[in-house]
C-alpha cells in the first residue's frame, strides 16, 4: 500500500484461481489397485490388505487436498469479486 491506494492484482488472483482448478483436476485422477489391476493380481492377502489399506489413506488424503483447495479457492475468489465490485461502483460514481 503505498499513498493510501490499495493495490489488489486481480489478474494475479484470477490467475491462482485457474491454478487451483488445475491441481484439483489433477488430484481426482487418482490411482489404486482397482485402475491397474485387481486382487487376483497382487495375490497375497496380506499385501492385497495393504494395498487396499494404502489406497483408502491415499484416497482420504486426496480428498483433503480437495477440501483444502476449494477453501482456497472460494476465499481467492470472494477476494476478487468485492475488489471488483468495489471498483466497479467507484467508477461508477466518478464523474
Amino acid at each position: 500500500m503505498a499513498d493510501g491506494v490499495i493495490n489488489i492484482p486481480i489478474q494475479d488472483l484470477k490467475d491462482t484461481l485457474q491454478g487451483l482448478a488445475d491441481i484439483r483436476d489433477r488430484i481426482e485422477e487418482r490411482t489404486g489397485l482397482q485402475r491397474v489391476g485387481n486382487e487376483g493380481h497382487v495375490g497375497d492377502d496380506k499385501l492385497i490388505g495393504a494395498v487396499n489399506s494404502f489406497d483408502e489413506a491415499w484416497d482420504k488424503g486426496h480428498d483433503r487436498v480437495q477440501e483444502n483447495v476449494d477453501a482456497f479457492k472460494g476465499s481467492a475468489q470472494g477476494v476478487v469479486d468485492n475488489f471488483t465490485t468495489a471498483d466497479d461502483e467507484t467508477a461508477g460514481k466518478l464523474p
